[in-house]
């Protein structure tokens, strides 16, 4: 009995050990009934399938993990993240509900299986499907861009970009896109087409339109914001590209670093000694003087003068502001023998230089660069200078006479003024290389007056001033002495 008894035991335990070898053994494989399922974009939506390799012996729940391009809860919904597989069932399924309205352009659901302890997974078969999603909505997707090399703009020169918007189809009537613009403001910031508004329009046939952003100027040196231009789509009339539906455009003015100009300081007043000349008809430079610069009080991007060194003959220095461009120095009448010439001589007046405000030169970096850039003006400067008689300028009655009057022009009873003129100087372009320590701005210039004295009897040969439809123009040279 004992014996028996034993064997008895040991048939029970065989039989359970084979019991649960064979429920690990016969645990279905499952896999995707297909590897890519191709679906245009419908409320419908789609049936992904699983299939066992055996009918399932209990009930259980088949895990699935969802990603792609397409995103739940905005492009697609579904009910489960797990497939309910029933006992005996050799199939099971999960539907995907496309959401139509929110689907514009081309994309997939990838879907895959998890482990778990009542199934396995096919390593050889399609453990991961592909939903490929094409949209039915004929309307166009619509993609907004600027060119890399308008995506800075200074906005003290304002230049203009170029706003391109791109459809994939063709819309088949006009379309009007207005952008948004957070934090600027259309007609005060900036102009799109000349118009004080943000509308793009995308005519009926055309699957692209181009129009100028112009940055309104803004005269303030170190700034620096992102003007970003953004589209959202309309229902039922263009769709956009998640990809193109901005753009955003850096509106940067940085700030110049003028030390390197500054080598020495004034002998004579405020500022640092910065040497002028002008060129001649052979290239070459004439003149080396010197007067006393500093950044304006009005912009840290704005050059001004100060008060000029004292000359030999110990009269006080001109007035600050005065001789911006050494005029003086650079008008050949000053070497005539007979007759008139423009006189440089004066203080608290405008004789023959620029008042104090207007003594601006205004400086914009190239994108990218520390030291190098443009000169500009930021509109025409006049100043008034003294026309002399030649005769009581030459004689030395005149240089005690100024030291008496405080070198008051309009004090003084020698020289003898015959007549005054307004000169002004129209436009300026020029570069600056702040590394550069022998030619550090090159300007022209270019001047007007009314009065025949002005430019009178100038030796173009040695002096390079020529006209140019009506206008003198002067080349400089400025460079910091040291």
């Amino acid at each position: 009995m004992k014996r028996i008894a034993i064997l008895f035991l040991g048939a029970i335990l065989t039989l359970s050990c084979k019991e649960v070898q064979d429920s690990r053994f016969f645990a279905p494989e499952l896999e995707f009934s297909a590897a890519t399922y191709s679906v245009t974009e419908v409320p419908d939506g789609v049936d992904v399938k699983l299939t066992l390799s055996r009918p399932a012996a209990t009930a259980f729940s088949a895990r699935l993990v969802f990603s792609g391009t397409l995103q739940e809860g905005l492009q697609y919904t579904v009910p489960s993240h797990s497939i309910a597989v029933p006992v005996g069932a050799t199939e099971a399924g999960v539907h995907i509900t496309l959401i139509d309205d929110e689907i514009w352009e081309p994309g997939y659901i990838s879907i895959t299986l998890a482990p778990g302890s009542r199934y396995t997974v096919n390593p050889s078969g399609n453990c991961e499907a592909r939903v490929e999603v094409t949209k039915h909505v004929v309307i166009p997707v619509l993609r907004l861009s600027v060119p890399e090399a308008e995506q800075t703009v200074n906005p003290y020169c304002a230049a203009p970009v170029t706003l391109t918007l791109t459809a994939d189809k063709a819309p088949l009537s006009d379309i009007t896109v207005p952008l948004s613009s957070e934090g600027f403001v259309a007609g005060e910031d900036f102009l799109l087409d000349g118009q004080a508004d943000a509308n793009l329009t995308l005519a009926a046939g055309a699957t692209s339109a181009t129009a100028t952003l112009q940055v309104l100027k803004k005269d303030q040196s170190g700034y620096d914001k992102q003007l970003t231009l953004g589209m959202t789509a309309q229902k039922g009339v263009y769709g956009v590209s998640s990809e193109g539906s901005s753009v955003s455009i850096r509106l940067y003015d940085p700030v110049v670093d003028f030390s390197p100009l500054w080598k020495i300081t004034a002998q004579d007043g405020e500022g640092y000694q910065v040497r002028q000349a002008i060129k001649k008809a052979d290239g070459t430079w004439y003149g080396n003087t010197a007067a006393n610069w500093t950044v304006s009080s009005t912009g840290s991007n704005y050059l001004r003068s100060l008060k000029n060194i004292s000359n030999a003959l110990g009269f006080p220095s001109v007035a600050v502001g005065l001789h911006i461009l050494r005029l003086p120095d650079f008008f050949p009448n000053l070497r005539k023998t007979s007759g008139n010439a423009i006189v440089d001589y004066g203080r608290n007046t405008n004789t023959r230089g620029f008042s104090a405000v207007d003594s601006l030169f205004r400086f914009v970096l190239d994108a990218g660069s520390a030291t190098q850039g443009s000169v500009m003006l930021d509109k025409p400067r006049s100043f008034t200078a003294a026309v002399a008689d030649y005769a009581s300028w030459t004689e030395a009655v005149w240089s005690a006479d100024a030291q008496l009057t405080g070198c008051d022009i309009r004090k003084s009873t020698s020289p003898l003024i015959t007549s005054w003129v307004v000169v002004t100087l129209e436009k300026l372009e020029g570069r600056f290389n702040l590394a550069d320590m022998e030619n550090t701005l090159l300007l022209t210039a270019w001047f007007s007056c009314d009065d025949p004295q002005f430019m009178k009897d100038v030796d173009t040969d040695s002096i390079h001033a020529v006209q140019e439809d009506g206008l003198w123009k002067v080349e400089y040279k400025l460079w910091p002495r040291n």
